[in-house]
């Protein structure tokens, strides 16, 4: 999805939503899962794999490579957020974004108008965009033995990513300029009519957007299903489909969720964290997992994304119009209303959701640490095994376990893993749940 995803989830705040509730789809995210072992091990448990005996303990070599990426990554954040910027900043000065609107106002109807514009927009994006998302997210996670995939198979999902964002996103855009042209307080309609495509969004993509990235098959071992059911049934959360994920073909990543409202609840784990921990960390990594779907951490992040987005759109329209007559003679449109603006549009909210993510990075900090007291109680585990899980998350993602602390509080979603492992192995459970 890479860029071209990102003009959408700017616009309707749904970075949040994709990034944390909806997990599972192809988008560069931090590690999410935690992982321990709850009970002395048993004998059926599956025997390290090739790859968890190559990479844990950590070597030497392994910890200058978490090193570098962690680096390169801290230093990455910043430069494809100016990168973005940039991009849309040409479309605006060279004035393509007026010859787009221009050429899409050659279909008579209006929402017609609107997908040529957007996806001529998107598809300009996506090209200027190409050169930095291909170094980053193909180059660089092959250099750091991290993708599986061949060019033309990471290039068909990009392309797959880009598809869906002109699908989906032809309609918040178009929503957005039909309230924009109607009524003063636009931001506050817009945000409203939201809701509801947000909701669908949270609904559908588990059951129909990911799958078009992986297979997701029934679990192939018995007894883990078994297991993970029954601290289902002891979280309270009935029938999910319990499912895996062929994540390897793509990215030698871990991760695993729950997620889904209603009934498309699924609890999913990546082949790769079946291949490379025992039961009863994984149980612990769903317990995690059970924890933020148990305490509402949808519809939480569901309320943050929409209360956020109400403020990024009313910044912005308060700050967008004098910028406009400031430049309207190099920008080719003099307001608003024209949808030639939207890449402005997406500038100024791209800018004030950079500004303020250690808001909302707080909150799901937050979640997340309710969502380990959560595990550690309901899989009953050791805290020395749950720190060790902690330990092999950072080994097999090369994430940095000590984080710099501006890093962290601007840009994590997660408390720092050095920091959960401590918490864990420090924690006494109350038997309450």
């Amino acid at each position: 999805m890479k860029r071209a995803v990102i003009g959408l989830t700017i616009l309707m705040g749904l970075w949040l939503i994709l990034g944390m509730i909806v997990p599972g789809l192809p988008v560069a995210q931090e590690v999410t899962s935690d992982e321990a072992s709850a009970t002395p091990a048993v004998t059926s448990e599956p025997t390290r794999s090739e790859t968890e005996a190559a990479l844990y303990p950590m070597s030497h070599e392994r910890k200058e490579l978490l090193i570098s990426y962690s680096q390169f990554t801290n230093q990455w954040r910043f430069i494809s957020f100016g990168l973005g910027i940039l991009t849309l900043a040409i479309l605006l000065v060279t004035g393509l974004s007026a010859k787009f609107r221009t050429w899409a106002y050659k279909a008579r109807r209006r929402f017609f108008v609107i997908f040529i514009f957007f996806a001529l927009i998107m598809i300009a994006d996506y090209l200027l965009n190409f050169p930095a998302s291909y170094y980053r997210n193909f180059v660089i996670e092959h250099e750091y033995g991290f993708s599986n995939q061949t060019f033309q198979a990471w290039l068909w999902d990009d392309i797959k990513g880009l598809l869906i964002t002109l699908v989906l996103g032809v309609f918040p855009v178009w929503f957005f300029y039909w309230l924009v042209g109607y009524m003063k307080r636009w931001w506050l309609a817009f945000t409203l009519g939201a809701i509801p495509f947000i909701i669908a969004l949270v609904v559908v993509a588990p059951v129909v957007i990911s799958p078009l990235f992986n297979d997701f098959t029934k679990i192939e071992d018995p007894q883990l299903e078994s297991r993970l059911l029954e601290l289902a049934g002891r979280a309270g959360i009935d029938d999910p489909a319990v499912l895996q994920v062929n994540a390897s073909e793509q990215s030698s990543k871990l991760n695993a969720y729950v997620t889904g409202l209603f009934g498309t609840k699924r609890i999913v784990l990546y082949d790769t964290m079946i291949d490379n921990f025992t039961y009863d960390e994984i149980l612990f990594v769903m317990g995690h997992e059970m924890g933020h779907y148990v305490m509402n951490h949808v519809w939480w992040g569901v309320g943050i994304t929409i209360v956020f987005m109400l403020f990024a759109l009313w910044l912005m329209d308060l700050l967008i119009h004098p910028v406009i007559r400031r430049f309207r003679r190099a920008f080719k449109f003099d307001s608003l209303e024209d949808i030639a603006s939207l890449p402005l549009v997406l500038i100024f909210v791209s800018i004030i959701t950079f500004a303020f993510q250690p808001v909302t990075n707080s909150a799901s900090r937050y979640m997340e640490h309710q969502a380990d007291i959560y595990g550690m109680e309901i899989a009953g585990v050791p805290g020395e095994t749950a720190a060790i899980a902690f330990d092999k998350l950072s080994v097999f993602n090369l994430s940095d376990p000590n984080p710099p602390e501006l890093v962290e509080f601007w840009f994590y979603s997660h408390p720092a893993l050095s920091k959960r492992m401590e918490f864990v192995r420090s924690y006494q459970p109350t038997g309450q749940l």
